[in-house]
């Protein structure tokens, strides 16, 4: 896990040259903080309040004090390392007006890095760091292969630990994360023009930041929101609430699970969300964690996959891959692959089209929905594994909907994880659909594998499912269609 929290090269990589490589594959330079005036950096927790920056209480939220505005945001025009493929610049946060906490003049980090030459059509990537990671994710870097265009800011504990927020919404608003995450996205679309109706954009996070993309990816502003294709995850849990009080020890600025703070905790509670909110449920989700991570240790591990089983319920689009590995994203013994990422370089989620979310799946291991929440029984296990797409192939028109769909099992998955089997089936489910409209209590007809099996299907809501569509693993891609 800290091999691929550092972006070092795995087995099969090329290195490449020194001067085109990203920098994260060399040695990085420290990571800059500017701290508050009066107020140093902190790598463990203060003695004491120093006297220009009294303890912050948690429950005294003021947002009225602090403020953004669109001269906040400032980063240099030249890049401030550059290679062959990318540049990486690097820039400030300042507070409009107002304080942050009793402390004025407050000022956080942030940078980005994009390809050279910039695509068209832009896939841009929110990277959020982990617990001790801060400083370290501003050292220069190249953009990752999820994305084009990278944004990184800092959770507030870079500059002191008592502000520390996990990525969560709070006691810092309207200057916390999510504030600081939208005012950098405003700033790059108006220097270069963003088109992301196309591609969109990916909330990305390793530990804490793992969660804090679940999370980032429901407080948003929906102007943004409504431009994620997708979330990918390393370690974390999509069901904080269940964290509450292990987290509420971690993140001092996050307020306590109470009926006077509920609304908060609602607006990041998927269990909530998903039911009301299109958006939520038009995103794509990949997930993989450890089921005896600390973070996620006051369930036993049974929250991250509490949250899996919400996917199945509502037949929300995602993957997740999980083994027991402490801290870590790797088991001595255990071959599961990081499903975080997609399988296949044809697997992708566009917001130009639809993509297919997939539901009781017979590869998933364990089956049930009682059973995956079972850790001690089964501590490991996967998801939606080995079922993929061709996005390309993808037909999205006033007249039809088309996933090219295939399926490749796994086996030698070690330790207690049986091998996937052979044949399998599964339900299929458009999400964000974009032409193709689909009317409550109408009546669809679809068709696999060429009309190999047809049948018809009704709409509820935004949702139409094709209930056990076959597949047999090593096949080619078969069309799934759904008309009227």
């Amino acid at each position: 896990f800290k091999r691929i929290r550092r972006g070092e090269s795995e087995a099969g990589e090329d290195a490449g040259a020194d001067e085109s490589e990203p920098p994260e594959r060399r040695a990085g330079t420290p990571g800059r903080v500017r701290a508050a005036p009066g107020v140093a950096p902190q790598s463990s927790p203060a003695e004491g309040p120093p006297a220009s920056a009294p303890a912050p209480n948690p429950q005294a939220v003021r947002p009225q004090e602090a403020t953004l505005n669109e001269d906040s945001v400032s980063v240099p025009t030249a890049p401030v390392e550059a290679g062959a493929w990318w540049a990486y610049y690097t820039g400030e946060i300042r507070l409009a007006s107002g304080d942050f906490f009793g402390v004025p003049d407050v000022r956080f980090n942030w940078a980005y890095a994009h390809r050279r030459p910039m695509p068209e059509e832009i896939r841009l990537v929110v990277s959020l760091h982990d617990l001790k990671d801060g400083e370290s994710a501003l050292s220069p870097f190249a953009p990752s292969e999820l994305g084009d265009l990278e944004v990184r800011v800092q959770d507030a504990g870079v500059l002191d630990e008592r502000w520390r927020e996990g990525w969560f919404p709070g006691g810092g608003r309207p200057v916390d994360a999510s504030g600081r995450i939208v005012a950098t996205l405003e700033f790059l679309q108006k220097r270069y023009a963003l088109d992301l109706e196309a591609r969109g954009i990916v909330i990305a996070g390793e530990g804490m930041g793992g969660t804090g993309a679940f999370v980032q990816a429901l407080t948003l502003s929906d102007s943004w929101r409504n431009k994620i294709a997708y979330v990918s995850a390393r370690g974390g849990t999509g069901s904080p609430r269940a964290e509450a009080n292990r987290l509420g020890t971690l993140y001092p600025q996050l307020p306590k699970d109470t009926k006077a703070n509920s609304s908060l905790w609602d607006s990041m509670d998927f269990s909530v969300r998903l039911p009301v909110d299109p958006l939520a449920r038009g995103v794509h989700y990949r997930h993989m964690f450890s089921t005896d991570d600390a973070t996620i240790s006051g369930s036993g591990g049974a929250s991250a996959l509490a949250w899996v089983n919400l996917l199945e319920d509502h037949a929300i689009g995602g993957a997740a891959s999980w083994l027991k590995g402490g801290d870590a994203l790797y088991e001595r013994g255990v071959r599961l692959p990081d499903l975080s990422r997609f399988e296949t370089p044809e697997q992708d989620v566009s917001l130009q089209w639809a993509h297919p979310a997939f539901t009781r799946s017979s590869g998933n291991y364990p089956q049930s929905a009682k059973d995956r929440v079972d850790v001690k029984r089964f501590p490991r296990g996967h998801y939606n594994m080995g079922l993929t797409w061709d996005y390309r192939g993808i037909v999205d028109t006033p007249h039809e909907l088309v996933f090219p769909i295939r399926y490749q099992r796994r086996t030698g998955l070690g330790k207690d994880i049986p091998d996937q089997p052979e044949r399998i089936t599964v339900n299929i489910t458009p999400r964000r659909v974009r032409s193709f409209v689909l009317e409550e209590g109408s009546v669809y007809q679809w068709s696999w594998d060429g009309g190999k099996r047809s049948g018809t299907a009704v709409a509820k809501d935004d949702t139409l499912t094709v209930g056990a569509v076959p597949l047999v693993s090593g096949d080619g891609y078969k069309r799934l269609k759904i008309y009227r």
